[in-house]
């Protein structure tokens, strides 16, 4: 009986951790839409080094680009809605230019206090 409990527990946090996961396919900053976002904070960078960045920051959005499904439910394409603001957008390729590489994002998570941190890598210009 304690091996079967044991076994049910390990199971549900696998299955609880897979979902904390980031699904979203990483996309060069310079393609991330910036239409319908503004930042309510000014945005700060917390963790940064010559191998990326977090930006954490407070957000209003305006909706999501037509075609798009906001809740990725029914998207064979995961991050396609996900948008950045334009002043976010410009501090990572900022960030990664100093290192001669560009901005890659990886997508939104929130913390704590429910502000948006956008993560991103900074890879090798091909």
């Amino acid at each position: 009986m304690i091996k079967i409990l044991n076994y049910l527990v390990v199971s549900l946090l696998t299955i609880g951790l897979a979902g904390c996961a980031s699904p979203e396919p990483p996309r060069d900053v310079s393609s991330v839409s910036t239409s319908n976002t503004k930042t309510l904070t000014d945005p700060k960078i917390g963790e940064a080094s010559s191998e990326g960045l977090t930006i954490t920051y407070a957000e209003m959005s305006m909706g999501f680009d037509a075609g798009c499904n906001p809740y990725k439910s029914f998207s064979s394409e995961l991050n396609e809605c996900s948008q950045l603001p334009s002043n976010v957008a410009t501090m990572a390729i900022e960030h990664c230019q100093k290192y001669n590489k560009k901005a890659v994002f990886h997508g939104n998570g929130t913390n704590f206090i429910q502000m948006t941190v956008s993560n991103f890598t900074c890879e090798n210009k091909q």
